[in-house]
């Protein structure tokens, strides 16, 4: 990948961003030829999440890849790929030689949680059970040079298997800190196959978008289901993200060794160009976002103008109320600012003169008014009052329903990243400053991309009372950005998305000014 210390400072509305991963999205082949890489789902299998890999790869910029099903395999259309991707599922008799054939004649396999009928390929010895959870450190060479090597978590079930030659790439961990004598990701002594021993796309998913379990259980008891309900602690079970992994964006580089051990195969025999993650070659993105709540036009007019300063955009999420008026919306959108909508997901108060009791009307109601307020389209991006949420992607499919494209409710905020000793966890409780599709529990891959929110004003400062939160001074704050700023160029790759609240602005200018400077 090409790299190169920059830094963009992008709106949200990100139309040139959603047109690239849009691009990206349909340049899974090669002009000309078979693509190198064979992506093998079984979506019949207990497993849903198969067709996730093919995500995976085209996050990490490896587009040229076709996707099979289990069943249509056989020697000759496997033979036409330098390698092959195996999603997790059981395999006949008749499928396991095939693939075994495959790899025989000089093929290469990456699987997910392998049938026990082809572990020989991956020179794995005596099955010794399963573990539900648990963490995996990669080695630190090869294919993981360069990257983390803490522990890193795994949400779902993992295979233990002795090792009878593999190389071990990645160790498995009963927990943080106890490593256990099996591999979490192995290589055959040839080379030719890499087991994952646990679900990589399962965990990317959990990891990414929360504890399904907590699909609309209100964690806190505060009335309110939120994201955050879908990774904080229920009851005796503890947080879904380890607090002490915040700052490590795990998903991001738990997809980056995959992509690296599918490109490292590939070299063997062709050069395997990917994509980089943001436009140009900037290493880390900022992308600035500011909810609005019925706020008079001059405290926009203050945000817009301290953006103009820094050459910077930003995207409103806006609310019925305060006398927005079209002509300072399209001032602001003809200097490259955007505006969308904050839908609520309840509102019983009788101003303006409806009366929201759920999410799908609460976009009903914000997208009739902004049609009927502002002559230009709204923003396809959102963010809902409250990051108010629905199920486990209950509330991506009312916002697909509403053509939205990106989703910023994934947020880092809450008196649940205070820690024991009395620290707050920073960074990426989703484990990514990726963008990425949501998936649903069925397998189906939305259209729709999730873009975590990591830099929050009301986390920082004490904007509310009553809200547990850090309460940084400016410069604090600013220091915190920094640091996270200067990871994402060190190698977290990540795009940065901010809340720059209209109502706080007063109270969180230094700490926005020193952020964009």
């Amino acid at each position: 990948m090409i790299k190169r210390k920059s830094i963009f400072i992008i709106t949200v509305l990100i139309s040139l961003f959603l047109v690239g991963l849009g691009n990206v999205q349909h340049a899974s082949a090669q002009s000309g030829g078979t693509p190198p890489i064979l992506v093998v789902v079984n979506d019949s299998a207990s497993n849903k999440f198969g067709r996730y890999l093919g995500e995976i790869l085209r996050t990490e910029g490896l587009n040229s890849y076709t996707v099979a099903t289990l069943t249509s395999i056989n020697t000759s259309l496997l033979a036409q790929y330098k390698v092959v991707v195996l999603a997790e599922t059981p395999l006949s008799a008749s499928q396991a030689t095939t693939i075994s054939t495959y790899v025989t004649n000089g093929g290469y396999l990456i699987a997910m949680r392998p049938d026990a009928q082809i572990k020989g390929l991956f020179d794995l010895g005596t099955a010794q059970g399963t573990q539900s959870n648990g963490y995996l450190q990669l080695s630190g060479a090869g294919a993981s040079q360069g990257l983390s090597t803490s522990t890193l978590q795994i949400h779902g079930t993992v295979d233990r298997y002795n090792t009878s030659g593999a190389v071990i790439l990645a160790q498995l961990y009963s927990n943080a800190t106890t490593t256990t004598v099996y591999p979490a990701v192995a290589q055959s002594a040839n080379g030719h196959g890499i087991a994952f021993l646990y679900d990589l796309p399962t965990n990317i998913a959990y990891t990414r978008q929360g504890n399904p379990a907590n699909a609309n259980v209100d964690t806190d008891g505060d009335g309110v289901l939120r994201t955050i309900d879908l990774f904080k602690g229920n009851g005796s079970n503890p947080n879904w993200v380890d607090l002490d992994r915040v700052a490590i964006p795990q998903a991001d580089i738990q997809t980056r060794f995959f992509a690296r051990l599918v490109q490292q195969t590939l070299s063997t025999s062709q050069p395997m160009p990917r994509l980089w993650y943001f436009p140009g070659t900037a290493k880390t993105m900022l992308i600035s976002t500011g909810d609005a709540h019925a706020n008079p036009t001059a405290w926009y007019q203050s945000e817009i103008d301290t953006m103009n300063t820094y050459g910077a955009k930003i995207t409103f999420y806006v609310s019925i109320g305060g006398g927005l008026e079209d002509s300072a919306v399209q001032t602001w959108r003809s200097q490259g600012h955007e505006v969308g909508i904050h839908p609520y997901s309840n509102k019983p108060d009788p101003y303006p003169p409806f009366n929201i009791t759920n999410l799908n009307q609460g976009y009903d109601v914000y997208s009739n008014w902004y049609g009927m307020t502002f002559s230009s389209p709204m923003s396809t991006t959102v963010r809902n009052h409250q990051v108010a949420w629905l199920g486990w992607t209950d509330a991506a499919d009312i916002a697909v329903n509403h053509g939205m494209k990106l989703d910023t409710n994934f947020y880092t905020w809450g008196s649940w990243l205070q820690k024991p000793n009395g620290t707050w966890a920073r960074g990426y409780v989703t484990g990514s400053g990726q963008p990425m599709k949501f998936v649903k529990a069925d397998g189906t891959i939305l259209p729709y991309y999730q873009q975590l929110t990591e830099l929050i004003d009301e986390q920082m400062f004490n904007v509310s009372s009553g809200v547990a939160n850090e309460n940084l001074s400016s410069a604090a704050a600013i220091s915190v950005t920094q640091q996270m700023i200067d990871a994402s160029l060190s190698g977290d790759y990540a795009a940065l998305m901010t809340q720059f609240h209209v109502d706080y602005f007063g109270i969180a200018q230094d700490w926005i000014n020193g952020t964009l400077a």
